[in-house]
């Protein structure tokens, strides 16, 4: 509790406060619910490229937290959630482990035996050793990327995506209800998945390493480009928001974080 209560970061979900008597938790409302939600339905590839570059940023931060870096323990899509504008914030830290530093490493590692997460996102040294690292994040994180990329389901979709490289039959295996893909995009996207899924977590990128795969994608994303439907307000929240911070052409709030009301709250109990 003490963690979570210190810990901020635009694409992490806020910890507004706890309530002892209910054994509950109060986070900030998020009105468009989760990544998986919304892996089934119309999401562009741009707001995609989005997501993923958040997701990672807010890895970065908790991987690089002092004294100790924060590792999630269970990142998959659906504790990403998404606000109003598609934005999207990392849940569920609640599984969370500090990571000490080895003697003589610049390794994180935490020796646990409560192995904890959803199989087809934890990292395969973690189901065979129990050493939990900030490279077990990357591993999910990578998955999260595929899924991103496809659509599929995470069971096998690495072998899916690196099939399709291997035969450059890339745009087979694209999820077509986010649109037309740019093949170079797609494919570095692809690529950077499939480091982070390596079985052997020296072989993958730290999160910082894939930050830097993925600002060129982002750099590549207009603002106008986006879907108008994902970057719309939400009704709800287009009344309570004064006329001054809405963009005049997009209407779009300018505020990066929406106050969160009374009857917005999300309240988990533990």
């Amino acid at each position: 509790m003490d963690v979570l209560s210190r810990v901020r970061h635009p694409n992490l979900v806020t910890l507004l406060g706890a309530c002892p008597e209910a054994r509950a938790l109060v986070y900030e409302y998020l009105p468009n619910g989760s990544l998986e939600d919304h892996l089934t339905r119309k999401l562009t590839w741009q707001v995609r490229i989005r997501i993923a570059a958040e997701t990672c940023s807010a890895l970065v931060f908790l991987h690089s937290c002092k004294p100790l870096g924060v590792v999630h323990g269970d990142l998959k899509p659906v504790n990403i959630l998404l606000d109003s504008n598609f934005a999207s914030k990392i849940s569920d830290l609640g599984m969370h482990r500090l990571l000490a530093r080895s003697i003589g490493s610049s390794t994180l590692y935490h020796c646990t035996h409560l192995r904890k997460g959803t199989f087809a996102y934890m990292d395969p040294e973690l189901l065979s050793s129990g050493e939990i690292t900030a490279k077990s994040d990357v591993y999910s994180f990578g998955v999260v990327l595929l899924r991103l990329l496809t659509g599929r389901p995470a069971f096998g979709v690495s072998k899916v995506v690196k099939e399709a490289l291997d035969m450059k039959c890339l745009e087979r295996v694209l999820d077509a209800s986010a649109g037309d893909w740019p093949y170079v995009q797609a494919e570095k996207l692809a690529k950077l998945g499939l480091k982070c899924c390596d079985m052997n977590k020296r072989n993958r990128p730290d999160a910082k390493e894939a930050w830097k795969m993925l600002q060129p994608l982002m750099k590549s994303i207009s603002f106008a480009r986006l879907s108008p439907s994902s970057i719309m307000l939400a009704p709800e929240y287009s009344s309570c928001i004064p006329s001054y911070f809405i963009c005049p052409i997009f209407k779009v709030s300018y505020l990066a974080v929406h106050f969160a009301l009374v009857d917005h709250l999300c309240i988990i109990k533990f």
